[in-house]
């Protein structure tokens, strides 16, 4: 009996882990032949292309990544794929120490633009969006280092010194006594769509002053909005690392305006809820990949036209997928809102009354970063 159980036994393993093969071979046979990854969105990097795209396609890949997360939680892991779970239970990619050259590079290029922006007669504003972590509560697990506080805070000291006032808004979440991680998604490296609003409301009120025009209180009155929770619906890029029992999911939080909007894409008008936002992308929940946030706020970033704002301005918005929380109110604000690059091109062809620049961390501290902005030769 014994030799028919292990005989048993044996065939069936064979027999698993052929059609596990199989399944994963055709995966990746459709892979190659339509470039479509059916699976969990997290790509490994393994020894060859090939190791790479078979992990990739591996079939039923998200559930061994929930499988691994939901043991990785239940043994007390804080580390898992190159994600830390902080104390508080929010995921962090930690960020290596920048070099002062680059970083002073990066804030050479800032503080040159701002001349060129003075010169034309044109509003800066440079954002500085919350980091996950944060800097007056780390929470970083016992033998975790992590610079990305300490890269952002030498980046604006140079900026400061250089004449650009940036909007940190590390500070002012801190200073307004508001909890930082209420500001950002546990699963996620973007802030909630609620905090969009903040910060809107912080940028808003630097650009009324400086613009000397009015806004809609309608528009900065947050009450005069419709919110709709779609609990447990957004599982992001550093949930798709370590499953949806790692750290959990995010609830998504969509915020529309009650009142009346009427807004142009430069191809067609309406109300702002059929322009701006994407609502289908919430029909069905997907967890096997981060872009809730990202399919619903996209189109904002694009150019608008506002036929019901008080004043005529125009605002060039230069962003990464963190100015997608933000542009909706600003559209909401402003006669025109422009995505763009803060190229001669753009600036000349635009011409806006002030441009604003915000971007997450990634991409203020990457290599010749903003090389390809203007600024004083």
């Amino acid at each position: 009996m014994k030799k028919v159980s292990a005989i048993t036994y044996t065939i069936v393993f064979i027999v698993v882990v052929g059609v596990l093969g199989m399944a994963s071979f055709t995966k990746l046979i459709h892979y190659y032949d339509t470039g479509i990854i059916e699976n969990n969105e997290w790509t490994v990097e393994l020894g060859s292309k090939l190791e790479t795209d078979i992990a990739t396609n591996f079939y039923e890949k998200f559930s061994f990544v929930n499988l691994n997360g939901a043991m990785h939680n239940l043994l007390g892991h804080k580390e898992m794929n190159g994600v830390v779970k902080l104390n508080n239970g929010y995921l962090l990619t930690p960020y290596d120490f920048v070099e002062e050259e680059k970083l002073q590079h990066n804030a050479d290029n800032i503080i040159s633009m701002k001349q060129y922006f003075d010169e034309r007669e044109i509003v800066f504003l440079y954002v500085i969006p919350p980091y996950t972590s944060c800097k007056y509560d780390l929470q970083l697990p016992s033998g975790v280092s992590d610079y990305g506080n300490d890269n952002l805070d030498r980046f604006v000291k140079m900026l400061e010194e250089g004449g650009v006032e940036p909007l940190d808004l590390r500070e002012t979440i801190h200073e307004d006594g508001i909890d930082h991680y209420d500001m950002m998604y546990k699963t996620d490296h973007h802030w909630t769509t609620k905090a969009g609003f903040y910060a809107y409301m912080k940028i808003n009120e630097i650009l009324m002053q400086k613009l000397d025009c009015e806004v809609e209180q309608e528009v900065m009155d947050f009450t005069n909005y419709n919110i709709t929770t779609y609990p447990e619906w957004h599982l992001g890029s550093r949930g798709q690392r370590t499953g949806a029992f790692f750290a959990g999911i995010d609830d998504f939080d969509l915020i529309l305006p009650a009142f009346e909007t009427r807004i142009s894409d430069n191809f067609e008008e309406g109300i702002f809820e059929d322009i701006v936002i994407n609502k289908k992308a919430l029909d069905k929940k997907e967890q096997t990949s981060r872009y809730t946030y990202d399919n619903v706020l996209g189109r904002s970033c694009e150019h608008f036209i506002n036929y019901q704002a008080l004043n005529n301005k125009r605002i060039l918005v230069v962003t990464d997928s963190y100015g997608k929380a933000v542009n909706p109110f600003l559209i909401l604000s402003y006669r025109e809102v422009m995505t763009g690059e803060a190229d001669y091109e753009t600036i000349d062809e635009y011409n806006p009354d002030a441009v604003v620049i915000l971007h997450y961390i990634n991409n203020i501290m990457k290599d010749e970063g903003y090389d390809n902005c203007v600024r004083m030769e």
